[in-house]
């Protein structure tokens, strides 16, 4: 489902947006180990977006999922786990949300 205007979104891949995202000054992180496995989370809030990242790995080797909202509303969604969807593949991303992870911030 996405509800943003499709005139004004930039198309990057999911691992790019997850470098970005996990690099970018004001994420706030959380890490478990579970069964040797470590989980990361990464959460990015970018005036009315948010963005969520969860990642496998201590050095964040496998992305399971990336979620976009607006204002609470799910706008984009990744997962690793469900077919047709790669990370290779190109997502669109809102030109607000893209501004500031690209632009405002270089890692």
């Amino acid at each position: 489902m996405n509800i943003f205007n499709h005139d004004n979104v930039h198309k990057m891949r999911v691992r790019d947006i997850a470098g970005y995202m996990i690099t970018y000054p004001d994420v706030k992180k959380t890490s478990k180990n579970l069964l040797g496995l470590t989980f990361n989370t990464y959460q990015v809030n970018l005036d009315s977006y948010s963005m969520k990242l969860e990642t496998k790995g201590a050095n964040d080797d496998y992305i399971l999922e990336l979620h976009l909202l607006q204002n609470g509303t799910e706008v984009f969604s990744y997962k690793a786990y469900e077919d047709g969807q790669s990370e290779k593949d190109k997502y669109p991303l809102p030109e607000e949300t893209y501004m500031h992870l690209t632009h405002d911030f270089q890692p």
